[in-house]
C-alpha cells in the first residue's frame, strides 16, 4: 500500500517502510472494505522483491503516491506490478493496466454498470438486461483513445428506443492532475463517437464522428 491508512492485517516492509498485504483473503477484506483515507497501492510479484529496490525507485513509489501520478511509469521491473490504484479527490480514480486485455472486461463491466443504473433511474419497474458489448467496439474504445476517454452517461438521450451515449476524447490529457470538477473535465475533452444500444435488439452500436481519430484502429480490425 503507498497511503497511510493502516489495514489490521498490514505488515511494514522494513526495507521500504510500506505496508504490505498478503493472502487472498487479506487483500479481498482490503479492497472490499470502507477507508477514511484515499486507498493507494500496487500489486507485486514477489515479496522479497521489495527489498531489493534501490533509494530512488523507492521515492519514485513515494511520488506516486503523493502526486497521484509517476516520473517515469508506474510499471517498476524490480516488483513486476500489473496494476497501480490510485484514489484521487472529488470522486476521481486512477487505475494503471500494464495489459490492455485486462482493462477489456472492466471496461465492459462499467458500461453495463452505468446503463443499467440509468436505466433503472428512468424506468424504476423495468429492469433492463443488457447484452455483452462486441470486443471490436471495445478495441475502437481502448486503441482508438488512448489518451483518454470519456464516456458521457450524464449526457444519455433516448432516441426510438435506442439510448446514445456520447463518447470523448481527451484533448489535454497532461491537465488531468489538476481536474477538479466535471465542468473541467468536459472543458477538456470534446465528443468523438457515441454508444448506442438497441432496447428492442438488445444490439450495441458505435457511432463514429470524428474519423481522424479512429482511423489508426480501424486499419487493425
Amino acid at each position: 500500500m503507498l497511503n497511510a491508512e493502516s489495514a489490521s492485517d498490514a505488515e511494514i516492509n522494513p526495507h521500504t517502510r510500506l505496508q504490505t498485504l498478503t493472502g487472498q483473503t487479506q487483500i479481498r477484506r482490503y479492497l472490499l472494505g470502507k477507508h477514511e483515507h484515499p486507498v493507494k497501492w500496487l500489486d507485486y510479484t514477489h515479496g522479497d522483491d521489495l527489498d531489493f529496490l534501490l533509494p530512488n525507485e523507492i521515492a519514485e513509489l513515494l511520488y506516486l503516491a503523493h502526486m497521484d501520478t509517476h516520473i517515469r511509469t508506474p510499471f517498476y521491473a524490480k516488483l513486476q506490478n500489473d496494476y497501480a490504484y490510485l484514489t484521487l479527490r472529488d470522486g476521481f480514480y486512477k487505475t494503471y493496466y500494464r495489459h490492455l486485455s485486462s482493462f477489456d472486461h472492466v471496461l465492459e463491466v462499467s458500461i453495463k454498470r452505468h446503463l443499467r443504473a440509468m436505466h433503472n433511474n428512468r424506468w424504476v419497474f423495468r429492469p433492463l438486461a443488457i447484452s455483452d458489448v462486441p470486443q471490436e467496439i471495445l478495441l475502437q474504445l481502448i486503441q482508438g483513445l488512448a489518451d483518454g476517454m470519456i464516456i458521457a452517461f450524464d449526457q444519455l438521450v433516448e432516441r426510438h428506443r435506442i439510448y446514445v451515449i456520447p463518447v470523448r476524447t481527451i484533448t489535454h490529457p497532461e491537465r488531468q492532475a489538476t481536474w477538479y470538477s466535471q465542468e473541467e473535465v468536459y472543458a477538456d475533452s470534446r465528443e468523438v463517437a457515441s454508444l448506442r444500444y438497441d432496447l428492442t435488439t438488445r444490439e450495441w452500436a458505435l457511432s463514429i464522428h470524428d474519423n481522424q481519430v479512429f482511423s489508426d484502429v480501424m486499419d487493425l480490425i
